[in-house]
């Protein structure tokens, strides 16, 4: 899975201040990519020196499997 870039603005509305919460780093320091735990799939965004996660949302079910059923409207 691709690691998407993360802007500034989505780490300011994420509630991240970089200045306090990660000296020295920017923007291009940070991730978002898939991830799975014991609670199931979810986005996170990450800080990927440390991987210390900032952000992560719940994501689908089977994460970055797409089943050929889905999508068809089965009456």
């Amino acid at each position: 899975m691709p690691r998407e870039e993360v802007s500034e603005a989505e780490l300011r509305e994420l509630g991240v201040d970089l200045a306090r919460d990660f000296p020295g780093s920017t923007a291009a320091d940070f991730r978002r990519y898939p991830v799975l735990s014991e609670g199931g799939w979810f986005l996170a965004v990450k800080h990927q020196k440390t991987l210390v996660s900032v952000a992560r949302e719940p994501w689908q079910l089977l994460g970055p499997i797409t089943l050929t059923s889905d999508g068809l409207d089965v009456y």
